[in-house]
């Protein structure tokens, strides 16, 4: 794993800041690894050392200091100084007790996860399925026409007066949505108080809203004509996803190489949702994996930014199959594989034209763009391809990461890993010398 691929796992910046000043071979009292697992032991505050370790198969980590961050300072420290390829490590096939307890129990854990689950009766889990979606979809109905009722009354009334509502107005028919078990149209409503008021396009901003949250609210009420695939995105859209253990059998699974093009993070009611978008090789199959963990507790998986995984995805049903989950992850590899780029953005476009007809909603798509270049107008930065078409760089992208882009690539056009966003791209790694190069997110 490179230095960029570890400074990916970092929490927050604190924890990678204090990470990087442990990354010294003089600071740990043992340094130690083999094909499996690495391990250490760091002087910290308390009378006996921190014994930290990381599997090597999966990304892992443990720690014995009281850090609830995942990784903490010491297993980034850990790992950095592993990336440098520090002379001070011993190899070692004879673990310590500590460390070959750890990873013998992760070993075991997964070795019973493969093993197929116990027989259930078959009818009795259908007719159990059946019965919590019935319930379900009746709370779902509740709140779809409370809904719709509450956006009539709003633009029956007059957007101009929304800005004078205020936030616990939205909040309280949140709330509602939420008891509804239709978290998606609660944070459709929430977003209201996302909106600024104080600008010049607000008006357009809540009309918009409005109709987003209209369309869900009538895509629900004629559910039953739809396509199946899209009757999946529905109710994923307005929060009725399917949950991992709620995937079967017809689940489609690709096995694959998979690079992970990029990683972001966010938070929503005391949630981290991790978001990983992946690439397929052979198959040239693009997916979103979604990680969560409440309250600062840790994520883990064995995604590491900017690496290649042999793994097996399984998708969730869709009219544009997109986001997956891990089914079996077979470790890493670091053959350097070539990408199949779109050679321009009217190419990409065109994919994305494909998948809108398919899947209305879909958003935050990456996708491979070759000979793209920085260029500047005014104080807007845009990506340009080699037909001179031009795209907005996401704003999100700041000043600090277009140096950063200009200084790695050196203005020359390259073939990027871009994500697509309601008509912005945010570049996410570019391909240079037969690797893959992270950007900072």
């Amino acid at each position: 794993m490179t230095e960029e691929q570890v400074v990916q796992l970092a929490p927050d910046a604190a924890s990678l800041k204090a990470g990087k000043a442990l990354a010294v071979e003089n600071k740990w009292v043992t340094l130690s690894y083999n094909s499996r697992v690495l391990w250490g032991e760091v002087q910290g505050s308390g009378k006996e050392p921190y014994r930290t370790q990381v599997d090597l198969q999966q990304t892992a980590f443990k720690c014995s200091c009281p850090s609830r961050k995942f990784p903490c300072k010491h297993g980034l420290g850990l790992l950095l100084l592993f990336a440098k390829s520090a002379p001070g490590f011993k190899n070692s096939e004879d673990e310590p007790a500590w460390v070959s307890e750890w990873i013998g129990k992760r070993q075991t854990k997964a070795e019973k996860a493969a093993e197929p689950a116990a027989e259930v009766n078959p009818e009795q889990k259908e007719k159990d399925r059946l019965k919590r979606q019935q319930q379900r979809y009746q709370k779902v109905e509740a709140g779809v026409g409370e809904l719709s009722q509450w956006l009539r009354d709003m633009v029956r009334t007059g957007t101009l007066s929304v800005p004078e509502k205020g936030p616990r107005y939205f909040e309280q028919t949140a709330a509602r949505m939420v008891d509804a078990q239709a978290t998606g149209l609660a944070n459709g409503v929430k977003a209201f108080n996302h909106i600024a008021y104080s600008g010049s396009n607000w008006q357009s901003e809540v009309l918009k809203q409005c109709s987003q949250l209209y369309l869900w609210t009538q895509a629900f009420k004629n559910l039953p004509q739809l396509p199946p695939p899209l009757q999946e995105d529905v109710k994923n859209a307005i929060g009725w996803g399917r949950s991992a253990k709620d995937l079967g059998e017809e689940a489609e699974s690709v096995t694959d190489d998979w690079l992970v093009l990029g990683r972001m993070s966010r938070e929503e009611d005391r949630i981290t949702v991790q978001q990983n978008w992946l690439y397929g090789y052979t198959s040239g199959r693009i997916a979103l994996i979604l990680n969560f963990s409440y309250q600062n507790a840790g994520v883990e998986t064995p995604l590491v930014p900017g690496r290649i995984s042999k793994a097996t995805l399984q998708f969730y049903p869709s009219a544009f199959p997109f986001r997956a989950l891990v089914a079996e992850h077979r470790g890493y590899i670091n053959t350097y594989l070539e990408a199949n780029a779109f050679p321009d953005f009217s190419e990409a476009e065109t994919f994305l034209n494909q998948i809108w007809q398919a899947q209305p909603w879909a958003d935050e798509i990456p996708l491979w763009v070759d000979q793209l270049q920085l260029v500047k107008a005014e104080n807007d930065w845009f990506l340009r391809d080699n037909k001179s078409q031009v795209m907005s760089i996401d704003s999100a992208f700041d000043e600090m990461k277009i140096l950063q882009l200009l200084a790695l690539s050196g203005g020359q056009p390259m073939r990027l890993a871009i994500l697509y966003s309601e008509g912005y791209v945010y570049p996410l790694g570019f391909q240079l010398d037969a690797t893959y190069h992270l950007l900072s997110v």
